[in-house]
């Protein structure tokens, strides 16, 4: 028990090391996000397994926080730098993007 503190630190390390060395931002945005899904596919497959009707709620839940971390990631960091290098054209996913079409 002593060591659990320095177990988590490591793993924590090597966590941010992984997400760091991807090679596009969408990699990197991905990464960060991915113990979302881990940890709600798990809990949405152990109560599918416990025969609960909760599951399938559990994993479109996980599936929508993941997504909502992806997009707050690539707004806090990417998308001022998205803004300049595209100047009048609506942000990627923008509800207002589909108007001009």
């Amino acid at each position: 028990m002593k060591h659990f503190g320095e177990l988590l630190f490591f793993l924590f390390i090597a966590f941010l090391i992984w997400v760091f060395i991807g090679g596009t931002p969408d990699q990197r945005i991905h990464r960060v996000c991915s113990p979302i899904s881990w940890v709600g596919n798990f809990v949405g497959s152990v109560a599918i397994a416990a025969d609960t009707d909760y599951g399938r709620s559990i994993k479109n839940g996980t599936a929508n926080l993941d997504y909502r971390c992806q997009l707050t990631i690539w707004d806090y960091f990417y998308a001022a730098k998205w803004e300049k290098e595209h100047p009048g054209v609506p942000l990627p996913g923008a509800q207002n993007a589909q108007k001009g079409s």
